[in-house]
């Protein structure tokens, strides 16, 4: 089906760690299990927040124009919805109905010993300038879109591969870092799953919790009994 023909779009803004092969695996899985028109932006991230915002809106205008379609879907990694946010506090999307936003505190708090340990320029190097405005930006300050169907959170709880090497593990995340009103303030619903955010890019049940979010306002009965709230 061409995406003009469709009545409801999915947008995937992915994470620093996604590279090519993971964004096409994300595009794949939601083109062939949904009735969505599917898109997994590349986001530059060797610009800084402001300028990937602003790139953002143009890719937005140029290859998505939500106008055509009746509803907008948005699942956003961390740094994806840290540019999401920054964007929408001007060029917000029209027909937004769901947001589902994935955050790790772990995650989160490696970039910044990364910068710490390491300094700038090697932050610079790994993940590039986006990651470095992520690590250094307090993400309360930023605004949160409108979702007019609602919107929800993920935390994921596991050790990737970076905070591993660097010894950083969910005991060394304070305890306010986990609390969900603090990483989605107004959530309709929280759902906490034992990947990490690695692993996160290729999970056919997290992906299937958050397209039962779109379609009910709520997490599936799977996403309850791994853990939600």
């Amino acid at each position: 089906m061409k995406a003009e023909t469709q009545q409801q779009a999915l947008i995937v803004l992915p994470g620093l760690t996604a590279d090519k092969a993971k964004r096409d695996s994300m595009l794949h899985f939601f083109a062939d299990n949904t009735p969505y028109a599917v898109y997994v932006p590349n986001i530059p991230k060797r610009r800084g927040l402001k300028r990937c915002a602003r790139w953002l809106g143009a890719y937005l205008d140029r290859v998505v124009r939500p106008g055509r379609y009746d509803g907008i879907q948005v699942l956003a990694f961390i740094s994806g919805g840290f540019v999401l946010r920054q964007m929408s506090s001007d060029h917000p999307i029209r027909h937004l109905q769901h947001a589902v936003y994935v955050r790790s505190p772990i995650q989160e708090l490696t970039l910044k010993r990364v910068r710490e340990r390491y300094g700038r320029p090697v932050l610079w190097a790994l993940r590039g300038r986006l990651a470095l405005d992520v690590a250094g930006t307090d993400p309360e300050r930023l605004e949160w879109p409108v979702a007019d169907a609602g919107q929800a959170l993920i935390i994921e709880t596991g050790v990737s591969q970076l905070a591993g090497s660097l010894g950083v593990g969910p005991i060394d995340v304070p305890a306010a870092s986990w609390d969900p009103t603090r990483l989605l303030p107004g959530a309709d619903d929280v759902l906490r799953v034992p990947e990490s955010h690695d692993e996160n890019y290729s999970s056919p049940p997290v992906f299937e919790a958050v397209l039962h979010f779109f379609g009910f306002g709520r997490f599936s009965p799977w996403s309850t009994a791994a853990g939600t709230g």
